[in-house]
């Protein structure tokens, strides 16, 4: 399963950037590389990644849970 970090380095956080804006998500242009950088994407932005074909909920879902998995450990 692909972390968030993954995620948008497959994307490409500038593509990503330019597509969510494209949307009318008020962002700025560094966002998803600092979400790349803490390997968490924030739920609010989910259904958007879903909408681009970006991910899936459930692997976003699925890289969420394992994130505090990994930190509880």
């Amino acid at each position: 399963m692909r972390s968030h970090a993954d995620i948008i380095k497959d994307h490409g956080a500038l593509r990503l950037a330019r597509e969510l804006q494209g949307l009318g998500v008020d962002l700025a242009q560094t966002t998803p590389q600092r979400w790349r950088d803490r390997n968490s994407i924030p739920g609010e932005y989910w259904s958007a990644l879903v909408d681009l074909k970006a991910a899936t909920l459930d692997e976003l879902a699925g890289a969420a849970d394992k994130r505090t998995q990994d930190a509880a450990a």
